[in-house]
């Protein structure tokens, strides 16, 4: 009687071990396959968030442009920077000297005339922009028209008489947050993952401070990182649904 008790129960013992065994493996496969499909997608936003990005400082590259083709002079500056402008361009600026002097649109941003050089908050980075001759991005800080934005300043250098060359002044442009990687983070919400885009305080520092992120926690992500002029930005995914599967677990 007790070996018609042990041998079912043997059997059935070693069948959970079984079952133990398949459901681990199928996670641990499920589990690489979600890894590997959340690093392809962060890599391809992530450079998609980049272009996009840089497509927002080539305004301060086309305005440079005109400097130097007008030896330091942009006449009708409003007409060309209403061309310009996007839904996600809060604002262009041109700050000859470091002075901000031309802000478009003007109404609503007439405190943005400000000596960048000497300013407590921006005197630094424009320095560095500056004496280092690269892009620097600063923010993001809040609007005074409501949302968040980020500063693109451009040091500008022309050629005087003597071909030796000077530090004009900065082409700047204030990028919508998070409007201007809007359609990224737009498609990956709906691929059910949740997100987050940081970037390096300033040139100088490892520190990241978080530019947009989801409501959602961020549990053991995957990223992409990329370089703006000199500073460095993280692009990081996880799913909404965790790296497991539960409802296999579960069953």
């Amino acid at each position: 009687m007790k070996k018609k008790t042990l041998v079912p129960l043997i059997i059935f013992l070693l069948g959970i071990c079984l079952v133990i065994l398949i459901v681990y493996k199928t996670d641990t496969h499920e589990k690489e396959q979600r890894r590997i499909t959340a690093q392809l997608n962060v890599a391809i936003y992530g450079e998609r968030i980049k272009n996009e990005l840089t497509a927002g400082i080539g305004i301060t590259d086309t305005l440079e442009q005109i400097l130097i083709s007008e030896n330091g002079e942009i006449h009708q500056f409003d007409a060309i920077a209403e061309n310009l402008m996007s839904d996600s361009i809060e604002s262009v600026q041109l700050a000859p000297n470091g002075i901000v002097t031309d802000i478009y649109p003007a109404k609503g941003n007439e405190a943005g005339k400000i000596d960048l050089i000497h300013d407590k908050d921006r005197g630094e980075s424009s320095c560095y922009a500056r004496d280092n001759h690269t892009v620097i991005t600063q923010g993001p800080f809040e609007l005074k028209q409501g949302g968040y934005g980020i500063a693109v300043r451009n040091p500008v250098y022309l050629t005087d008489t003597n071909k030796q060359q000077y530090f004009w002044g900065f082409t700047i442009v204030i990028l919508r947050v998070p409007d201007i990687f809007s359609d990224s983070i737009y498609a990956l919400s709906n691929f059910g993952y949740e997100y987050r885009i940081s970037k390096t305080v300033s040139p100088w520092s490892d520190t990241y401070k978080v530019v947009y992120q989801s409501d959602g926690l961020l549990t053991h992500p995957v990223s992409y990182d990329f370089k703006i002029g000199e500073e460095s930005w993280r692009f990081e995914v996880t799913p909404k649904s965790g790296w497991r599967n539960n409802t296999l677990i579960a069953v």
